[in-house]
């Protein structure tokens, strides 16, 4: 799902984050579930999806961090 959707976006960059005990980044996000997307714009987070299932949610996330116009 998230690859189809990030082909409509070749300019957001996707940055896989594997976390495990010990290890703090996910938790610092609030991460809980598996998979979850943080979709970050200007260093701020813009859009949240956890555990997606389809490729809408996912289309309308990354539209928020690289609409059309920029």
């Amino acid at each position: 799902l998230l690859a189809a959707a990030l082909a409509e976006h070749p300019r957001v960059r996707h940055i896989k984050i594997a976390d495990a005990s010990g290890r703090r980044l996910g938790r610092s996000f609030g991460v809980k579930l598996w998979p979850t997307l943080v979709f970050l714009s200007g260093g701020k987070e813009a859009a949240r999806l956890v555990r997606p299932r389809e490729t809408e949610p996912i289309a309308q996330a990354l539209g928020r961090i690289d609409p059309a116009d920029r």
